[in-house]
């Protein structure tokens, strides 16, 4: 028999029906819990700010419109806060120019929420209770730790500071790596090629990849792991100590979302989009425009926490299957 080119739609059809419950069961907790959903707009007039993500851009054929397309709901869920609105979120797709691989996409699917008047430690008692309405109405998934051991997702998540992290796994705290020549000597020190361009992110980035990631999958519950260095500072307020107030969740060494208590203030977010737009051109990219808009709204948000959940990763991880097979297109 020969092979149809419909066939790679066809046999996902299955895991496309379970996609389908999986929304219901996400939208039903959001709903159930006072929460506005929004559909973001698809064309923006700036896709984000931060140094390393690329946008697509749309042109209308006929006109010559151009427009960007999102690499997050993030702006527009932001000026609705601004507005008034106090919980709000989305399922919407977002699009970043990577390449394609097992766990990326270029056009995926965004859960997005956010709570006015809130702390980091919030948006974790949401995805704890997130986690357990879709062990108990989707499904309970054979998630297994690096060393065999089930992970479980309806039982709570480790805390976790990066700071003792790093100190744990590679013998050295954040705060001790307070230059870029302590930085590359790390990488290196733990089997990077490193060359002079490797900046701290490059550096960190490994450290992640090669160290943190590996011992998170042995954690047997999803681990929130909050502290990040400035340079990782996102839109996200600084911490007493210096660090970044975010968090990012992994489940089995996997990073799943990232959250932040918000940079409010007009002047603070111009000033860090400024910063980002510097170091974008360093890397020999071209700056993000920037959207007025969302500025004018960061200087009217109370202070928030939100959070990005990527839910074809999530859902790829619940089905065991690789992204692209649980995915429209």
């Amino acid at each position: 028999m020969n092979e149809s080119p419909i066939d790679p739609i066809r046999l996902k059809l299955d895991n496309l029906e379970k996609r389908g419950r999986f929304l219901r069961i996400v939208r039903k907790f959001f709903q159930e819990n006072d929460f506005l959903e929004v559909d973001p707009p698809l064309f923006v007039p700036a896709a984000g700010m931060e140094p390393h993500l690329d946008p697509f851009i749309a042109r209308g054929m006929e006109t010559g419109q151009t427009w960007f397309l999102p690499t997050s709901p993030e702006f527009y869920l932001k000026k609705l806060l601004a507005a008034g609105a106090e919980r709000v979120f989305s399922l919407s797709p977002s699009f970043r120019d990577e390449t394609p691989s097992k766990s990326h996409s270029p056009q995926f699917l965004m859960l997005e929420w956010y709570r006015v008047h809130a702390v980091p430690k919030d948006i974790v008692v949401d995805c704890e209770n997130l986690f357990a309405s879709i062990v108990r109405d989707f499904c309970d998934p054979e998630l297994k730790t690096s060393q065999g051991k089930p992970i479980f997702l309806d039982q709570g998540i480790e805390v976790i500071e990066l700071n003792r992290l790093f100190k744990d796994t590679v013998g050295t705290s954040l705060k001790e790596l307070d230059s870029i020549e302590k930085w590359r000597s790390l990488a290196k020190g733990n089997g990077a090629s490193v060359s002079s361009g490797w900046s701290e992110n490059d550096c960190f980035s490994y450290i992640c990849i090669e160290k943190i990631e590996k011992e998170l999958a042995k954690r047997e519950k999803p681990v929130a792991i909050f502290g990040y260095p400035s340079f990782q500072s996102a839109l996200a307020e600084v911490r007493e100590d210096g660090l970044i107030d975010r968090f990012e969740i992994y489940i089995g060494g996997v990073e799943i979302a990232n959250a932040y208590n918000e940079l409010t203030g007009k002047q603070k977010n111009i000033d860090r989009f400024l910063f980002f737009q510097a170091e974008r051109m360093k890397l020999g990219k071209e700056p993000h425009p920037a959207d007025e808009l969302f500025f004018e709204a960061a200087g009217l948000m109370p202070r928030s926490a939100g959070i990005a959940l990527g839910a074809d990763r999530l859902l790829s991880l619940l089905l065991g299957c690789e992204i692209a097979k649980c995915q429209h297109g």
